[in-house]
């Protein structure tokens, strides 16, 4: 593509060169770069491109596009073609890629999911639910991202513009229809989507996270509200948890016709009308405005359930039809690492979950007390170089709420993990049924050793990670291969287990 035309759209503050070349691709990794291409410089937590225009021009760029002019079109003659300044290189990498694939997203219909808690569940749900009904679809989130039945792994809950519009491209060349993603409070702060078409948002709730970034909450508000000031035509939705205190806000944010959830009886245009949770899932008699079903759901916890509402919300501003619903619901299996059953013959529970918040922390824990007959025996860590305010606030729900709390290591970074595990500490009451151990190996071995029958050991804030982050080196370890390395230490096989879920 020209470069003249690929710029078309871009609010540009000068130009110096010649934009009638041709652009093979585009990118914004020097590492990445190749004859003939366009490099786009952004600035990064711990990079700016900027310092990597010579690499990229080496490496075969002709033009450069930047925020801050220091003079390497001069140097880099003849070799650079083009400087294009702006005054914001993320807008215009959304902007360029979006044009370079074709506007990939018009040509799809894009349900996007914004919250702190549940995006990645509810994505998989309405996947589910679309593809009993014979649809085609793609999802983009935290676990992988996927074009059909291809799993393309994920960096980031929503890739960078330029990835992103590039797997929007694959999926239409791959006539996929329909595509479910996770939206990010940094993807919407840092322009990611900000040329993404999408058909519906969905808001699953909003508490803590991400201060790091945001700084405060109403900023990291903020962000998410700019899904729903992006649905603009009267053909788009915006489905919203009436149950969570800033619904409103985001209804105020949303000038689309709108659709709500709640679990209070009578309460929004999706409700259950009663509902039970067993150790083998969740039984309700849901509410539409296309009338009443009865929905047997194979996931546990009132957490499920919310994203369950939401995906039925969603489905039923798509026009699917209510037995596809229920039929798309109740084939639906756990998704890894979100409240994630190990059923291995073990005579107590086990779960995995990515609960990394205070509030999904809380939550997690009051849905297992619910089916826990035993003690409820709890495993978890936060992570280094993020909100450190979390800290002492999970560890006060923690001790609340769980009959025996083991403090450990999560993903420290660069931080010291004997100091995360005291910040946590802090927050603790009722010490006596506290431990730290900051091996999380160790940790959950020790917590498997505790449990005795009918107990519940929840492993929480990594769910389906597969690494650990220590410094900057990243390491192999999965929560769940070391519950059934313990188990197959013990000798415990699979036969016919009965606890939780009895078709594992």
């Amino acid at each position: 593509m020209i470069l003249a035309e690929l710029l078309k759209g871009v609010k540009i503050k000068r130009i110096s060169g010649d934009t009638d070349i041709k652009i093979e691709k585009v990118e914004y990794d020097s590492r990445n770069v190749s004859k003939n291409d366009l490099f786009v410089a952004i600035e990064g937590k711990e990079f700016d491109g900027h310092d990597f225009i010579p690499e990229a021009t080496e490496e075969g760029a002709v033009a450069v596009v930047v925020e801050k002019s220091r003079g390497f079109f001069e140097k880099l003659k003849p070799s650079l073609k083009a400087e294009i300044v702006v005054s914001n290189t993320r807008v215009a990498l959304s902007q360029i890629s979006d044009r370079f694939y074709h506007f990939p997203s018009k040509r799809l219909k894009v349900i996007g999911v914004t919250g702190t808690n549940g995006k990645t569940t509810t994505t998989y749900m309405i996947k589910s639910i679309l593809e009993g009904a014979k649809k085609k679809v793609g999802l983009i989130g935290t676990i992988a991202h996927i074009i059909d039945q291809k799993k393309i792994q994920a960096f980031h809950t929503t890739p960078e513009s330029l990835d992103l519009h590039r797997i929007l491209y694959q999926m239409v060349s791959e006539r996929i229809s329909y595509v479910v993603m996770e939206v990010s409070s940094h993807s919407l702060a840092l322009h990611r989507v900000e040329d993404v078409d999408f058909d519906i948002g969905i808001f699953t709730n909003l508490t803590r996270d991400h201060l790091d970034f945001h700084k405060t909450f109403e900023s990291y508000r903020e962000a998410k509200g700019i899904l729903f000031e992006k649905l603009k035509e009267d053909d788009k939705w915006a489905i919203l948890n009436r149950d969570d205190p800033n619904w409103e806000f985001f209804e105020s944010k949303a000038k689309v016709p709108k659709l709500t959830y709640s679990l209070k009886k009578g309460d929004g245009d999706v409700f259950p009308v009663e509902f039970r949770s067993e150790l083998s899932g969740t039984k309700l008699n849901l509410s539409t405005p296309l009338g009443e079903e009865k929905i047997n759901l194979d996931v546990l916890g009132k957490l499920n359930l919310y994203n369950a509402l939401a995906s039925v919300t969603c489905c039923v501003a798509l026009g699917i039809d209510l037995s596809t619903i229920k039929k798309g619901l109740e084939s639906f299996r756990d998704v890894s690492g979100r409240m994630e059953r190990i059923v291995l013959g073990q005579k107590y529970n086990v779960l995995i979950d990515y609960a990394h918040t205070p509030d999904a922390l809380e939550k997690v824990l009051e849905d297992a007390k619910e089916i826990t007959k035993g003690n409820l025996i709890l495993v978890f860590g936060c992570g280094g170089d993020r909100d450190k305010g979390k800290r002492p606030i999970m560890g006060k729900i923690a001790s609340d709420l769980a009959d025996r709390v083991i403090i450990t290591s999560d993903n420290p970074r660069t931080e010291d993990p004997e100091a995360i595990v005291q910040q946590i500490y802090q927050g603790t009451e009722h010490k006596k049924e506290v431990e730290l151990l900051v091996d999380r190996k160790k940790a959950i071995k020790h917590a498997l050793e505790l449990a005795k029958e009918n107990d519940t050991v929840i492993i929480a804030g990594k769910g389906h990670e597969d690494y650990q982050i220590l410094g900057k080196r990243k390491i192999h370890f999965s929560d769940k291969e070391e519950v059934k390395k313990f188990f197959k230490e013990k000798g415990i096989k699979k036969k016919n287990p009965i606890f939780f879920y009895d078709k594992a």
